[in-house]
């Protein structure tokens, strides 16, 4: 079973809580291994459409156990891009195109804001605390190299120069989270993020999110293409047809995500 994270599902919704609060949610290989296949499970089971990720205590992801990093540095041990991201991908974590909310409760620092980042929405208690500090320690944020197609260059080199943490309202005002809530609220309030997302046709949702995942990088004739043929794929599935008719008999539609 794992130990650095607590997987729960109800109502077609996975909440994932980072659980080494001794540590701040801190992360070392066996929560880089668990929170991976943790995700690699939300993707791969049909009848999860929405992931929650959250932190247990007083955190939600402190970033890299730095002291692990020592020991290995201690031992001898050759750190390498490959222990922090992919050459596909700046992100330490398996992609999915299923719709991640964050729910950031405390710290969120370093892979912390990097976890936050991976998700589609996110919610943070207004005393969080959110930074990207790895210079500070002579690392690098690869995540932070794709942040400038989400938010101003220039919050972006505040963040990454000056490795300072921001107040979750700052956060906010750079553009990075979508809603600041009191202490004590934020796990409730990105649940009603999550739990209205569900109510949603699942393969509309997730091929949505692909596209404009994907339409990043691309000019406007080929994410039309791409979604022109992405939209006829949906609407020859059945939950296409359900939607319609549980509108005309006034009723919640019934998806089958087939």
């Amino acid at each position: 079973m794992p130990e650095t994270i607590l997987y729960d599902k109800k109502d077609h919704i996975v909440t994932i809580t980072l659980n080494r609060p001794e540590a701040l949610n801190s992360i070392n290989r066996k929560l880089r291994s668990e929170l991976s296949e943790a995700i690699n499970e939300i993707d791969s089971d049909k009848d999860t459409y929405v992931g929650v990720i959250t932190g247990n205590g007083r955190a939600f992801c402190a970033g890299r156990d730095l002291k692990e990093r020592a020991q290995d540095n201690a031992d001898g041990v050759q750190a390498e891009a490959a222990h922090s991201m992919t050459k596909e991908s700046p992100y330490l974590w398996p992609s999915t195109y299923k719709p991640l909310v964050a729910a950031v409760n405390g710290y969120a620092l370093a892979g912390g804001w990097s976890i936050a980042q991976m998700c589609d929405i996110r919610v943070a208690s207004e005393d969080a605390q959110l930074g990207i500090s790895e210079t500070k320690w002579s690392l690098l944020p690869p995540f932070g190299t794709i942040l400038p197609k989400h938010m101003p260059l220039s919050a972006v080199m505040e963040l990454v120069l000056t490795a300072q943490p921001v107040t979750a309202q700052r956060a906010y005002d750079m553009g990075f989270l979508n809603k600041v809530v009191p202490q004590g609220q934020v796990l409730e309030e990105a649940m009603k993020y999550a739990t209205q997302i569900a109510e949603n046709a699942p393969l509309a949702v997730q091929a949505f999110k692909e596209l404009a995942m994907r339409g990043l990088d691309m000019n406007i004739p080929d994410i039309s293409a791409m979604a022109f043929n992405k939209y006829d794929e949906i609407l020859r599935t059945e939950d296409s047809k359900e939607g319609p008719k549980a509108f005309a008999e006034k009723r919640k539609p019934i998806w089958k995500v087939k």
